[in-house]
């Protein structure tokens, strides 16, 4: 707008300048004349060197400044060769002023690469709209087994962000498709063929889908695998039956040789050899792999296999579930024989538990009757110290000095309180009396100290 503004302004200017002489002599012989003077020339009359020059220099004003703002767009780096030969770069979007007359180059900073199917009449399945790569119906890799397929892939690319790179960047592919067609989408189809002839299709629908495709991006982002060949034996064995199953053993249909890629490591870190994208410092932010195509005749085989695992699991299932009943029913007999065995153990141990409270009352009885035994000879015992103690004390007071009279007196209160006592006593029908003259007294109480023990012990 301002370019188209001051080219307006300076070639009116120059207009008006040429045309300027005609008008003002036509002016000035109207007015002689006395007519009436239109108002173009009385404009165009009134355009002196001052207004004619301002006017030029204003157009030439908005000239340069057109030349000298350009107004960055987001998403967009810009490559800048001013008239001395100086090189610069816009990295951020907004306004931004320059040397007038530069040269501008415009790259997008983010370059999109994406395999697109096709169909029959060889239109793209999907929009493509905004993605500077596409390849048609993915990329043909092989993988070891000698397995054919087709990738996939969505890769977008970063341009870098350093001023020196990015300059040097420009001047060598000079427009991006160069940049596209030369060295990106070759390097995405190269990567992906060197990392998918490190697995076998097998290991991939097996499981390793998600490694394949880590691998795909890593190597993409850091560079390309330094890899050694090692030859690998795939071993493929009979088919599975149920006397397999029982035996727990497989016998070896047959061994597949063949060579593979196998990554190199330094200290533990895969060694890399650098491609075009690390070189030129682009930055891969995404990788995704949307799809890999195998070849129809191993998906077949694929398909087979699964139907014969199919099969085979079903009879596996079986034999695990006959398997399952005879162990139930051998579990159901042990569990009975244990709860018989339960029951009779307790049987046992009620009629032991019997006995042994029965021996422990004898026990305690034969204790108890020890105990009274003894209870009763102490008692004796007590009464005889007790009597001779008395008689003793008898004695002691005679000899002291006692008259006859008193002697007299206590030997007939003592006769008289045995007599009493002895009367009292029930007196057994054996009689136990010494060999030696022993005292009477003593006879009776020991005879009836034996028949109070026997009545006890009856």
């Amino acid at each position: 707008m301002l370019t188209f503004l001051g080219f307006l302004f300076v070639i009116l200017a120059i207009t008006i300048t040429f045309v300027q002489p005609f008008i003002r002599k036509k002016h000035d012989d109207l007015i002689k004349n006395g007519s009436k003077i239109p108002p173009y020339i009385g404009f165009i009359a009134m355009w002196d060197l001052k207004l004619r020059s301002a006017l030029f220099g204003f157009g030439l004003f908005m000239l340069l400044l057109a030349e000298s703002v350009i107004f960055a767009k987001e998403g967009h780096q810009y490559y800048i060769l001013s008239p001395t030969g100086a090189r610069s770069t816009i990295m951020s979007p907004g306004i931004k002023f320059i040397v007038p007359f530069s040269k501008i180059q415009e790259w997008e900073k983010f370059i999109d690469i994406k395999c697109v199917a096709l169909d029959k009449k060889g239109n793209y399945k999907q929009d493509v709209t905004g993605i500077e790569g596409i390849i048609p119906n993915g990329i043909n890799v092989r993988f070891i087994d000698k397995v054919d397929a087709n990738v996939y892939a969505s890769v977008r690319f970063e341009m870098p962000s350093d001023d020196i790179a990015f300059i040097k960047l420009v001047e060598t592919y000079r427009q991006p498709s160069n940049l596209i067609n030369n060295t990106l989408l070759p390097t995405v189809s190269e990567q992906l063929k060197n990392v998918t002839f490190m697995y076998s299709a097998e290991d991939y629908v097996s499981g390793s889908a998600t490694d394949y495709r880590m691998t795909i991006e890593d190597a993409l982002k850091n560079g390309g695998f330094v890899v050694k060949k090692v030859e690998v034996r795939d071993t493929i064995y009979n088919e599975v039956g149920v006397d397999s199953v029982l035996k727990k053993k497989r016998g070896i249909k047959e061994i597949n040789k063949f060579i593979r890629n196998e990554k190199i490591f330094v200290n533990g870190i895969p060694k890399r050899i650098p491609h075009e994208i690390n070189v030129n410092k682009i930055i891969t932010a995404q990788v995704i792999i949307d799809d890999v195509d195998l070849n129809k005749a191993f998906e077949d085989k694929l398909k087979q296999q699964r139907d014969i695992s199919a099969e085979k699991i079903i009879e596996i299932q079986k034999v695990e579930t006959a398997r399952a009943a005879q162990q139930r029913i051998v579990a159901e007999g042990e569990r009975d024989k244990a709860a018989e065995r339960v029951k009779q153990e307790k049987m046992q141990v009620n009629t032991l538990i019997a006995i042994e409270t029965r021996v422990k009352e004898e026990e305690s009885n034969r204790q108890l009757a020890e105990i009274a035994v003894k209870t009763a000879e102490l008692e004796a015992r007590a009464l005889l110290i007790k009597e001779k103690a008395e008689a003793d004390a008898n004695r002691l007071k005679v000899n002291a000095g006692l008259t006859p009279q008193e002697r007299a007196q206590i030997e007939k209160e003592t006769r008289i309180g045995v007599a009493h006592e002895l009367s009292k006593m029930q007196v057994p029908t054996n009689m136990i009396i010494g060999g030696n003259g022993g005292n009477s007294t003593e006879s009776l109480l020991q005879i009836k100290l034996l028949d109070d023990i026997t009545k006890k012990q009856k």
